[in-house]
């Protein structure tokens, strides 16, 4: 069987973009013929499975211009399919290029799934604070999604929010078991040595944010809790000294200055090596997003051995054990926030118990595990065909 897989982000620095390319490079080790095809200027892993078009047209995507809207030649998506002859196409994004590679596959005739990896009709309402644009785009999206054979979730939180907004029947949705790499992501790469290259003090503590610096990921309640939670300390005359560190890029990094008289970092983007030590190196992870369907950082900090703080919205919550390896905190209740905060700051052995206790719960989320999911799937639905459609 053969899958060719189209996505508009790739190269990027997000769990989607990971996972992708964690995908690519499994098919290859186990000789499974999935097709990576992309159109982007950004660096690309080597693979070589992948595909990268030229671009007709490029744009930075509003509210986000980290990533490209880019569409690409119709005829070059066609003729590559004509050329691949695949039995299923997987669209892993609705961006532009995904909207084309849809056409181009249903004119061939070709069965379709997906994965529902963003959470874009809530992005959207986070972005504009209008109702009636996210009624909009759960529309969009569930016309989009409608002609698919499977669309694959990577939380079981989601697969409500896709049949309660986009009106989803159950038996079309697929769950795959989250997964990332235990290998770049362990205790084993602590090297405190490493804040040093950022300008920062080994000897404080290092609250740790990794992802968009946008308000999709309720970046501006981030930064009101952590100075509401630097103000706490100096109030209650305290002594503990806590760095907030951000990873990422995001309109949010020209906060630079209002952060550093409360000890928050913006250190841009991170990746490779670098990260894996800023990761197992840090004391505590922050995620405060409502959006995520995932939270592929969640678990990177987890089998870093890093507890984790998250939201009561979306699918990070899923991840985490509580009282085990973190806390799951009511979203936008600042105070409760900060009282967590100060809770596990002051705790040394409840952080050194998360530091033991999230990487074994890390062992069950191996990003093997979710290749498999990924490929069986691909693989049932394939079967369940009637018989392999002709192209056109």
């Amino acid at each position: 069987m053969r899958v060719c897989l189209f996505t508009d982000t790739l190269g990027d620095l997000n769990g989607v973009s990971r996972f992708i390319s964690d995908m690519g490079t499994l098919a290859l080790e186990h000789d499974w013929q999935l097709h990576l095809i992309t159109s982007t200027a950004k660096p690309l892993p080597e693979l070589d499975n992948l595909r990268n078009l030229p671009a007709k047209m490029r744009l930075p995507m509003p509210f986000y211009q980290e990533l490209d809207l880019v569409w690409a030649d119709s005829r070059r998506i066609r003729a590559l399919l004509l050329e691949l002859k695949p039995d299923l196409v997987h669209i892993s994004t609705p961006g532009p290029f995904g909207w084309q590679a849809k056409r181009q596959a249903e004119k061939l005739g070709i069965p379709l799934i997906g994965t529902y990896h963003t959470d874009f009709p809530a992005y959207i309402y986070d972005l504009t604070g209008l109702h009636f644009m996210k009624r909009r785009t759960d529309r969009v999206m569930a016309n989009f999604y409608r002609p698919f054979e499977k669309v694959l979730s990577r939380s079981v939180a989601y697969t409500e929010v896709m049949a309660n907004d986009l009106y989803m029947a159950h038996e079309k949705m697929a769950v795959i078991r989250p997964g990332t790499n235990l290998q770049k992501f362990n205790p084993q790469h602590e090297d405190r040595s490493v804040w040093q290259d950022f300008g920062l003090q080994e000897k404080r503590l290092k609250v740790l944010y990794v992802g968009r610096i946008n308000v999709e990921k309720n970046i501006p309640f981030l930064c009101e809790l952590w100075q509401a939670f630097q103000q706490t300390l100096i109030a209650r005359s305290l002594p503990l000294k806590v760095d907030l560190v951000l990873v990422g890029e995001g309109r949010y990094r020209k906060w630079t200055d209002k952060m550093r008289p409360f000890h928050g970092y913006f250190l841009g983007p991170v990746v490779g090596e670098s990260l894996s030590k800023v990761y197992a190196s840090s004391d505590l992870f922050i995620f405060p997003s409502v959006t995520d369907t995932l939270g592929q950082v969640v678990m990177e900090a987890q089998a870093s051995g890093l507890g984790c703080l998250v939201s009561d919205i979306g699918g990070p919550q899923s991840l985490v054990l509580e009282n085990q390896t973190g806390r799951v905190v009511p979203a936008g209740e600042t105070d409760l926030w900060v009282k967590a905060l100060l809770e596990v700051l002051s705790d040394k052995p409840l952080r050194q118990q998360w530091r033991h206790r999230a990487p074994q719960h890390m062992q069950a989320y191996d990003i093997e595990d979710s290749f498999e999911d990924f490929r069986q799937i691909h693989e049932q639905v394939y079967s369940q065909l009637a018989e392999p459609l002709p192209l056109k």
